[in-house]
């Protein structure tokens, strides 16, 4: 019988949508393993996912790029998942509001606060991009190495505290259940890896396939250089 993980994807108002929308789909490719054509062709699979959009309020999440881009339909708000008693097996934090000039923490306190409260119940956490400044204002990342968006880097290091180890070059870091990765498109990446972790190369392998991602490792992160960290 396969074990059901509980996502909770972690958002609110100026989200990026590709920090979360290709990761989620990547993860709920888990649950093909019950597909009379796909099933028999992935592998074991020993879970299934259920996913739940938190957010602040129930109306809909306008995303950085505003009502140009997809809005997002919140399926629960912090404040009730709460109160629900639920704990979530996966906390999945995309990047959201920052000044990234001034170092203004805009993320709603309710959600820094819903994490702070989930996490150490949860089996894994794991951001992409700037979500490890929302998991850093939480306290997720102290004495933890992590990363974050090389083009955003010196901004979210200034602006975080001082008692995590930063990695400059790395297209995802792996500390403990902790997984922060580089900038949005590494999301896909660190979220395939992820995949092998639970179940297998042969299952990660049949999703890359499905969706053509070319693979890469942890150490593949051009733009560390292109943004002049290393």
């Amino acid at each position: 019988m396969p074990q059901i993980l509980a996502i909770a994807v972690c958002i609110s108002d100026d989200v990026t949508l590709s920090d979360f929308v290709p990761p989620v789909e990547i993860l709920s490719h888990l649950n093909l393993a019950d597909h009379p054509v796909f099933g028999p062709t992935m592998g074991e699979v020993p879970y299934r996912v259920t996913i739940d959009y938190v957010a602040p309020t129930m109306e809909q999440v306008v995303p950085l790029l505003g009502r140009v881009a997809p809005t997002v339909n919140p399926t629960l708000t912090y404040a009730n998942a709460l109160a629900s008693g639920k704990q979530f097996d996966i906390l999945w934090v995309p990047a959201g509001p920052m000044d990234y000039v001034t170092g203004e923490k805009k993320t709603p306190q309710v959600e820094i606060d819903f994490i702070a409260k989930q996490a150490p119940g949860a089996k894994y956490v794991m951001s992409v991009c700037a979500g490890a400044y929302q998991l850093a204002l939480a306290g997720i990342l102290s004495g933890k190495r992590a990363t974050t968006n090389k083009s955003v880097y010196r901004a979210v290091v200034a602006a975080a505290p001082k008692d995590i180890e930063w990695v400059a070059k790395a297209r995802w870091v792996v500390d403990g259940n902790v997984w922060t990765s580089s900038g949005v498109s590494a999301g896909a990446d660190m979220a395939l890896a992820f995949v092998e972790h639970l179940t297998s190369a042969k299952v990660a392998s049949f999703i890359r396939g499905v969706i053509e991602i070319p693979e890469v490792t942890d150490q593949d992160d051009p733009f560390a250089a292109v943004h002049g960290l290393v």
